[in-house]
């Protein structure tokens, strides 16, 4: 069926392209997106004229497994539905690697390898007793510095133009 059935896209919003049905008129499309937890996110029940469905919105923000049901319409009979399915897993295009993380005098300096694509970073300090937030900045630069009284597990995620990658964490004990 699709184009893409069965595999793994990057893309939040894919072209979902599908063989022609000779004598097809118009295809029926139902399409729904789920993130890993079961929650429904999108769903889009559509009639289009070509074998192609480009999506009116993302499907997902970071995780999910698309279905996909397809029937060709031809005059005033409708063939049964064909089924298919995609995932979406935009978190390798925005991942951080290692980060480095000391503390000194009350200062903590973080450092970490630029992540292609990323516009920003979120930078973040909790307590390691009771998780309270501690601190928090946003950069643009690959490191950052964070004035910390006590320890603390710090977090690094960085923002990119296809979503928020997910958060690399280190504990610096006083």
């Amino acid at each position: 069926m699709a184009a893409i059935a069965g595999q793994v896209t990057t893309e939040k919003q894919p072209r979902i392209d599908w063989t022609a049905v000779s004598e097809a008129n118009a295809y029926k499309v139902h399409l729904q997106s789920r993130v890993p937890g079961g929650r429904v996110v999108s769903v889009h029940d559509t009639v289009v004229k070509t074998p192609t469905f480009l999506p009116p919105q993302p499907l997902a923000e970071h995780h999910a497994k698309v279905t996909v049901r397809v029937s060709a319409v031809c005059g005033g009979e409708t063939s049964a539905e064909t089924v298919s399915w995609f995932l979406i897993d935009t978190s390798p295009t925005c991942r951080l690697g290692e980060m480095g993380a000391v503390s000194d005098a009350g200062t903590a300096s973080l450092r970490w390898r630029p992540v292609a694509g990323a516009v920003s970073y979120e930078v973040r300090a909790y307590g390691l007793l009771d998780g309270r937030l501690m601190a928090s900045q946003e950069t643009r630069s690959p490191e950052a510095k964070l004035g910390l009284s006590d320890g603390a597990v710090v977090s690094v995620r960085p923002a990119c133009a296809s979503g928020l990658g997910e958060a690399v964490y280190r504990v610096l004990a006083r």
